[in-house]
């Protein structure tokens, strides 16, 4: 990481609260003689969460990083309990500088790594099962489409991702090691946005599709003001989390003329892989002879993915299977566009649910009988979450919800729920797709 002028310390800021983070404190927290840090992490914040993320970094230190919307059962079932979160543990201080430019030696091609001990970071994702899963990545592996050079010595990144997920870590990091400031935009509104990204210089935009969607039914003057917003200080503008259409890209070519627009294909389980310029994704070089198209799906090698439980079940011979339906449009690079991302899943807003959780819930509630849950197209998020219930006697619908809400992250909440007489089935006995 190069040094920061004076002028120029802050890390991450959130300009609508006011609070604050700055490489001056990051510097301080890990300098010190003994340090105390917590292996396992719930972030009141997203600046806690940067400070605790570099922190375990530059002292390679283990973090588990525990998503702040969890309910009580989440939790638990991935042992995040109150006795482990309050847990600290003491280590040796480093000098800052020189730990910075350790745990930047692998991104210059340089080799070496981050001692003593060696950081490596566990975040959780939704498994088959519907309740999270833990994914543990080394330094490598969260940090593969890291780049850096003087040419990213004045970047601006507006932070737009959740900050204890995989994409938003790769920001975090992506900024860390060119020394760049970060701008809390994730959890703001779409008009505060436009506003922050003026006013704040931002230069990098990285989101889910369902972000932009949001971003670009509003301007600076309003949630409804229909004066079009052209932000020609953003350079890079890059999607990711969702499968994008080239509608969206044309809009958001209007909105930041300047911008150069990218998808990015990534998964907790394997961090980033693949960037588009458009809808067709291709090999690099790097990744050669680790990623093949076998009926339709997309596989990739298994030595490119973090450690996690039941990942053995997904690998054959060496190969993951992505459970995601492509179209192979070339070879030498082999090259492809995604037609679905799996397809028993439904992505609400880039958050991946599965509907037989959600079922398994609804019929946990008196009266419920029966229980169907499916994806609905929606134009601002993707897909919405439907519900269709058979019950006796049919119950309140407001009570409902704060049965799930009280059990279930947001994303998984059903958006319409619909009372019916009976849920229709196929010759199988199997319910029939939406």
């Amino acid at each position: 990481m190069k040094a920061r002028p004076a002028d120029s310390d802050c890390l991450w800021r959130d300009p609508l609260s006011g609070a604050r983070v700055t490489y001056g404190e990051l510097r301080a927290s890990v300098g010190v003689g003994m340090v105390e840090l917590r292996p396992w992490l719930r972030p009141a914040n997203p600046g806690e969460a940067v400070l605790g993320l570099l922190s375990a970094l530059l002292l390679g230190c283990e973090l588990t990083l525990v998503d702040v919307d969890f309910s009580a059962e989440e939790a638990a079932s991935v042992g995040a309990t109150a006795e482990r979160l309050a847990e600290q543990v003491r280590v040796p201080g480093r000098c800052f500088e020189d730990a910075a430019a350790m745990v930047a030696a692998p991104r210059r091609g340089e080799g070496g790594g981050v001692s003593p001990g060696g950081f490596k970071l566990t975040l959780f994702t939704s498994g088959s099962t519907g309740l999270p899963k833990q994914v543990t990545h080394g330094l490598a592996g969260l940090s593969r489409m890291v780049r850096l050079g003087e040419r990213h010595g004045a970047d601006v990144w507006g932070m737009a991702y959740n900050a204890t997920h995989i994409a938003g870590v790769q920001v975090i990091l992506q900024a860390f090691f060119n020394g760049n400031a970060l701008v809390q935009l994730f959890g703001h509104g779409s008009a505060a946005v436009w506003r922050m990204i003026e006013a704040e210089g931002i230069t990098h935009l990285s989101a889910t599709p369902s972000f932009y969607r949001l971003l670009l039914g509003a301007t600076a003057g309003g949630e409804h003001d229909t004066t079009l917003v052209e932000a020609r200080g953003v350079r890079a503008v890059t999607l990711g989390g969702e499968r994008c259409d080239e509608g969206l890209r044309a809009r958001l070519a209007a909105r930041f003329p300047e911008a150069r627009i990218r998808n990015v294909y990534a998964s907790t389980e394997a961090g980033s892989l693949f960037v588009a310029e458009g809808e067709v994704f291709s090999v690099s070089p790097e990744l050669a002879g680790r990623v093949r198209i076998v009926d339709g799906e997309l596989q990739v090698a298994a030595d490119l993915l973090g450690d996690f439980a039941g990942g053995a079940q997904s690998v054959t011979d060496g190969w993951y299977r992505t459970g995601d339906t492509v179209e192979r449009v070339g070879d030498e690079p082999l090259r492809w566009r995604i037609l679905s991302r799996e397809r028993d899943w439904v992505n609400v807003g880039g958050h991946k649910v599965n509907p037989g959780e959600v079922e398994a819930v609804l019929l946990a509630y008196p009266g419920v009988i029966e229980a169907r849950v499916y994806g609905r197209a929606n134009s601002v998020l993707g897909q919405i979450l439907v519900a269709e219930l058979v019950a006796s006697p049919v119950p309140d619908e407001a009570e409902l919800r704060a049965f799930l809400s009280g059990r279930l992250q947001p994303a998984k909440v059903p958006r319409l729920i619909k009372f019916v007489g009976r849920i229709a089935r196929g010759r199988t006995g199997k319910q029939l797709g939406a």
